[in-house]
């Protein structure tokens, strides 16, 4: 069951500065104080919202990892996103849709849940914050589009490499990244099956250019990876 932690204060909240009110000024969050988003924490495999359920609420992820998963009419899934700190999720309920997607909690997760009957108030009252919101969206499609055009156009190796190299990008050489996916997930995001992932990863990790441990993956050799793939990411 997720524990609701708190009421959340926006004008002390450590990561307001990745978040959609990241471009108030301090005057500017004063005045919505009386804004005080619930911080709730999900434990692993627990669900924040299901596909298909009313949408009332959007979320910040404060901490952790999820993923967004469609499933299908007979009962497939899939994972078409992965979340990390700062992520703004949920949103679409404020066009008045239902969830399109399901989130779910892959480690044990802090959100920001945000009633979006507050946001559409708040929006309205302050340009910036629906500039942000804006930005994320159109952030939302390009990875969306980028996905598609890698699914259609890339090989798996391809795939799976451009993927680890994003993931793993900003990162200093030999940093370890925590990777909460496991074999039959990535496959599920990338379209590839578990074999091939697995095959791929003793690969690389025999020519020294990846590292993998306990849930964790390291870029050894990115210019290397990328050489032997053909990738420009």
């Amino acid at each position: 069951m997720p524990h609701h932690h708190a009421k959340g204060q926006c004008l002390s909240c450590s990561i307001r500065p990745i978040t959609i009110f990241s471009t108030l000024d301090k005057a500017e969050v004063e005045q919505i104080q009386a804004f005080q988003p619930a911080i709730i924490q999900y434990e692993p495999d627990e669900i924040i919202y299901h596909q298909g359920m009313e949408a009332r609420y959007a979320f910040t992820l404060r901490q952790g990892f999820v993923k967004i998963v469609n499933t299908l009419a007979d009962g497939r899934s899939h994972i078409v996103q992965l979340l990390r700190d700062g992520d703004f999720f949920g949103f679409g309920g404020l066009s008045g849709a239902n969830y399109k997607h399901s989130a779910i909690a892959l480690n044990t997760v802090d959100v920001c849940r945000l009633p979006l009957s507050d946001l559409l108030k708040l929006k309205q009252t302050h340009p910036k914050i629906e500039t942000e919101m804006t930005k994320r969206w159109l952030e939302r499609l390009h990875r969306a589009e980028s996905m598609l055009v890698e699914l259609g156009a890339k090989k798996a190796a391809e795939r799976l490499a451009s993927f680890l190299l994003r993931w793993c990008a900003g990162n200093s050489p030999d940093t370890w990244v925590a990777l909460p996916l496991n074999r039959a997930e990535i496959g599920e995001l990338l379209g590839v099956t578990i074999e091939t992932v697995s095959r791929f990863f003793a690969d690389w990790k025999r020519q020294g250019f990846i590292g993998e441990s306990r849930g964790n993956i390291q870029m050894l050799d990115a210019a290397g990876l990328r050489l032997a793939v053909g990738v420009e990411d």
